[in-house]
């Protein structure tokens, strides 16, 4: 490798220092219990019986009789809002996030899976030419009403191009730093400016909804390192929250996710003809 050459790097070793002024734990929701009644017709009842734990049961539906109990993260970044983070317990290299919007009584999940290292080892040509996503994290959306029977076409987190033509810088701590630039419905541009992996710049697949006035669920997922991020960027308080999750090293071995924070401003706006 040439001296002058910058190498992409896994997810346990971006996170080092990038981790900085995170949301604390939000306990609110300890002791209570709450049914997600999901667009596929599962009700999946969440039951939070103390401190970093969650407890799932789908109650009806697709998968009825399914349980575990979950390691968990509860944050708040909006009075109204609270975000639920877990490894999956029952599934191979998988992470989750809900969005529960408790002022509105809906919620998004957002379920990532990450290749095994025989998958990731394929090569992009390979992909491309068979027609094949060129990442190969899986990433699965899915639509409920918190304690309420889902309604198609009432969900109020709807897909939105109200990020697209932005162009964002992301400072995430004293040390790291990217910028974002939002080209279309499902691809954007980002690149390091200060950091770990600073010089490295790549255009990946993503996703966003919209969960509120000036907030939006934003998630991405890399085709060079398996990473995904899932981040709320809140434009009212200018900043953004949410992890990211991906293998500690190289071995594709054990599991990274971790909490991440910055602080958002906005570059300049494109108007695409």
């Amino acid at each position: 490798m040439p001296e002058d050459a910058v190498r992409f790097i896994q997810v346990g070793e971006l996170v080092k220092g990038i981790s900085e002024d995170t949301l604390p734990p939000d306990e609110a929701l300890i002791g209570t219990s709450l049914a997600l009644h999901a667009d596929d017709g599962a009700v999946t009842r969440l039951t939070f019986p103390e401190a970093g734990r969650l407890d799932w049961e789908v109650i009806d539906g697709p998968g009825a009789g399914e349980h575990a109990e979950e390691t968990c993260g509860i944050t708040r970044p909006r009075e109204d809002v609270v975000v639920v983070d877990y490894l999956a317990s029952t599934r191979r290299a998988t992470a989750v996030t809900i969005v529960l919007d408790l002022a509105r009584g809906a919620a998004t999940t957002v379920v990532g899976t990450l290749p095994t290292a025989e998958e990731a080892a394929r090569s992009a040509f390979e992909l491309a030419t068979e027609g094949s996503e060129l990442t190969l994290v899986a990433t699965e959306f899915i639509a409920a009403t918190i304690d309420r029977p889902f309604v198609p076409g009432e969900h109020p987190h709807v897909p939105t191009d109200e990020l697209v033509g932005k162009r964002v810088q992301y400072v995430y701590s004293r040390t790291e730093a990217y910028e974002h630039i939002y080209l279309s419905e499902n691809l954007y541009t980002w690149q390091c400016l200060r950091g770990s992996e600073q010089g490295l710049a790549d255009t990946d697949r993503c996703h966003y909804r919209k969960i509120g006035d000036d907030l939006y669920l934003f998630v991405w997922h890399e085709k060079v390192i398996p990473t995904l991020g899932v981040v709320l960027v809140d434009w009212r308080l200018k900043q953004s929250n949410g992890k990211l999750f991906g293998y500690e090293s190289s071995d594709f071995g054990a599991l990274s996710t971790t909490a991440i924070s910055s602080q958002a401003t906005l570059l300049n706006v494109t108007k695409y003809v």
